[in-house]
């Protein structure tokens, strides 16, 4: 059992205000609200990666913490200014400013002044919670926090579902507004760490000349690259081409979010003894599956294939949510914010270049259909397809990543040859010895010597 002190205890309690409403921001939620003000795909792509490039802008935080003396008072305003910006969202709603400019602006005020929030939590996190003990306590912590996810995005479709569309948005901004100031709140009892002079000073030379961050920068641009190509078209092809009802949507959302309760604990404890980028790469695995469903996905078909991509997103991005942020504290060095720093500006480029790639090509094949062996695809599909490959190939390059392994075995009893009839262990996942052949040709030998 972890002994939890007063901080790690309201980052809990912060963590479940906080997705109560991020998860507004994210999926069909944000895209009803982005549609009622009028935005297109290129402005739903640009809104939906923002908060991603704007991690860029993390290498900047020294900068907060010379201007506000601190990481604490750093934090909060921070906050104010970030998440205090939704507040805007039902006013605009409430006196009918529904032009997409004012909802476009009020979402990136709050991705880019995000984005510091997280670079200040990430690096007192990494010095509040031990390596030995992070899987467990984020596993805990996601849960508690998906259980408010799953409430809230009920709730959320329900009101969207409103025949009267303005008091559906109202409420749901509103709301949204609420939660947002009250992690706020909570931030002011929060007992952070305070910074040394080092972590004054942005030194980008280090965690560039580093060889092992190198390799997971590489495969960072890759992966985010992938995701942010394709982020928003997934809703937008639910609720602007297929029509789908947001009741149902949430419902889906609901029982992926009690998938996601059972298994972060389970990751929790398989990331600490197998190591993280091990369920990294099995959460990138199922994550590939999401793009070949929408591809086959048509007005006939979408109920049992939008079941079976709530169930697979479940598994994958439960995995890939909790271990993703732990490779990354695993892999850096002192300074920790340069670190971080870098890691958020290869992410931002890669998700600025994606999101104006995606929301181009949005608005293109937005109208567009496609004709192959005679079955009709719609343009969108087209585009989420080439999300599919472009996941495949990050999920090469994570096979580089140096970081903590420990084989997952898998131990047969059950052979029909009794001269055979040993324990046989087989090593999971295979990897794909696609990327540094000779390199992964070494190290399995050194492994068989060892043997």
């Amino acid at each position: 059992m972890i002994k939890l002190t007063k901080t790690l205890k309201l980052s809990i309690i912060e963590a479940m205000f906080f997705n109560a409403f991020f998860v507004a921001t994210q999926t069909f939620i944000i895209i009803s609200i982005a549609l009622y003000f009028n935005a297109n795909p290129f402005q739903i792509s640009i809104v939906s990666s923002f908060p991603v490039f704007s991690q860029m802008f993390q290498i900047f935080t020294p900068f907060w913490y010379k201007l506000f003396n601190g990481r604490k008072k750093s934090l909060i305003i921070v906050s104010i200014i970030g998440r205090g910006s939704l507040v805007f969202l039902p006013v605009a709603i409430f006196f009918n400013i529904t032009k997409s400019w004012v909802f476009v602006s009020i979402m990136l005020v709050y991705s880019l002044f995000g984005t510091f929030i997280s670079s200040i939590w990430t690096t007192s996190m990494r010095e509040l919670v031990p390596f030995e003990k992070r899987g467990k306590y984020f596993g805990m912590r996601n849960v508690f926090a998906s259980a408010v996810g799953i409430l809230a995005t009920y709730m959320y479709a329900h009101f969207l579902d409103f025949s009267d569309k303005k008091s559906g948005i109202l409420i749901v901004s509103s709301l949204v507004a609420l939660f947002s100031i009250v992690t706020i709140i909570l931030f002011l009892f929060h007992q952070i760490p305070e910074i040394t002079e080092q972590s004054f000073k942005i030194n980008l030379k280090k965690p560039f000349q580093d060889k092992k961050f190198q390799t997971f920068l590489v495969f960072v641009g890759i992966w985010t690259f992938s995701i942010e190509l394709t982020r928003p078209y997934f809703s937008y092809y639910q609720l602007a081409i297929l029509h789908i009802n947001t009741t149902f949507l949430g419902n889906l959302s609901v029982l992926s979010g009690l998938i996601t309760i059972i298994l972060y604990p389970f990751y929790g404890k398989l990331s600490d003894k197998y190591g993280n980028k091990n369920i990294l790469m099995i959460g990138i695995t199922l994550a590939t599956i999401a793009p070949l469903l929408y591809f086959v996905m048509t007005d006939y078909n979408f109920k049992s294939l939008l079941l079976l991509d709530s169930i697979f997103s479940a598994f994958a991005w439960s995995a890939i949510n909790l271990t993703f942020f732990n490779l990354l504290l695993e892999t850096v060095s002192e300074p920790a914010e340069s670190y971080i720093g870098v890691y958020a500006f290869i992410s931002g480029i890669s998700a600025i270049i994606a999101s104006n790639i995606g929301g181009f090509f949005g608005n293109v094949l937005k109208e567009r259909n496609f004709y192959i062996l005679g079955d009709k695809y719609h343009g969108i599909q087209i585009l989420l397809f080439a999300g599919f490959l472009l996941r495949i190939y990050a999920l090469l390059h994570l096979t580089s990543v140096e970081a903590y392994e420990k084989p997952i075995r898998y131990k047969s009893w059950l052979l029909s040859n009794p001269t055979l009839f040993k324990r046989r262990e087989i090593n999971l996942p295979i990897y794909l010895k696609i990327l540094k052949p000779k390199k992964r040709r070494a190290k399995a030998e050194g492994n068989d010597v060892r043997n």
